[in-house]
């Protein structure tokens, strides 16, 4: 990698090659957000890995997706944890609670981790440093908007998610990563040599009134979503597959964003999605889409890791 390139977080992350990150480790293979989900990704040769974070309520990093402990994938023999928000439970008592048992119905392959606990940011991190040291981390920071408490914590979720991602090295290879573009604009402001990708949902993000948009105003500020994302700093557009194709891919590119799409895990999407020119995925199965993508971008997900394959 060139000087340039070096200094350019947009950069640093498209010239690595295609990159194939694994959903929540790797959803569709082992229980989300567990520590053995991400051995999965790691295991099927991802060269990124996507993870959900929130805050406990004594102000830890954890590394799950939900707002509330949901019955269908928590278990706990302690009354009153499990339908709880994370939010308004201690490290001590997300640790308590068994999140790795139960699988989903909807993802048939999927193995549990039986006994497995919510983890720390600073702990996944960890353990992505025993594997392949170039893996890319895409961490999305979960905010509502429209939630006043989730508000009101989003500058000290920003800055300590930023603090784990400088301890662990690991500023010049992350994505601060949602679909609350606020988020990013705070990133920007207060680390910006650290790459940043706005989140896009189909109906809910573009749209006239939009919470989502952190200072952009749909329609009235900026004409379109790509132009929106690089108004608040970010580095890559990441829009749900079902907003990509070809022009989106151009328009993005107009304006110097990289594309990373989610989540996708259909075979003939993967390979239209990579034929319309986009930079990576986001899927439950890595393993699959390893092996469909192989002959699309002239490498293996596993030589772009190992940082062996140009784009």
């Amino acid at each position: 990698m060139d000087s340039a390139a070096a200094g350019d977080p947009a950069r640093r992350w498209t010239d690595r090659g295609f990159d194939l990150q694994g959903h929540r480790g790797a959803k569709g293979l082992v229980v989300e957000n567990t520590l053995e989900s991400f051995t999965a990704a790691y295991a099927a040769g991802v060269s990124g890995v996507e993870l959900d974070v929130r805050l406990s309520a004594d102000g830890e990093v954890v590394v799950w997706h939900d707002a509330v402990l949901l019955p269908h994938k928590a278990r706990s023999t302690t009354p009153g944890l499990v339908g709880s928000r994370v939010a308004d439970l201690t490290l001590a008592e997300l640790r308590s609670v068994d999140v790795g048992s139960q699988t989903l119905e909807a993802f048939p392959g999927q193995r549990p981790s039986p006994g497995a606990h919510i983890a720390t940011l600073a702990e996944v991190l960890a353990l992505g440093r025993d594997h392949p040291s170039d893996v890319w981390w895409t961490v999305e920071l979960k905010v509502d908007p429209t939630d006043p408490a989730e508000v009101a914590s989003r500058p000290l979720l920003v800055e300590k998610v930023l603090a784990c991602l400088h301890e662990a090295g690991l500023d010049d290879r992350s994505f601060v990563h949602s679909f609350d573009w606020a988020v990013l604009e705070l990133s920007r402001d207060l680390a910006p040599a650290v790459a940043r990708s706005a989140l896009v949902e189909s109906g809910v993000t573009w749209v006239p009134g939009s919470p989502w948009t952190g200072s952009v105003r749909v329609g009235e500020t900026h004409i379109d979503v790509c132009a929106g994302a690089a108004a608040v700093g970010a580095h890559v557009v990441s829009p749900e597959h079902v907003l990509v194709d070809e022009a989106f891919v151009a328009r993005a590119r107009e304006l110097g964003l990289g594309v990373l799409p989610w989540t996708v895990n259909d075979v003939g999407t993967m390979r239209a999605l990579a034929e319309a020119g986009v930079d990576g995925l986001v899927t439950d199965y890595p393993d699959l889409a390893a092996v469909v993508l192989a002959d699309l971008v002239g490498s293996t997900p596993s030589d772009a890791s190992s940082g062996e394959a140009g784009r």
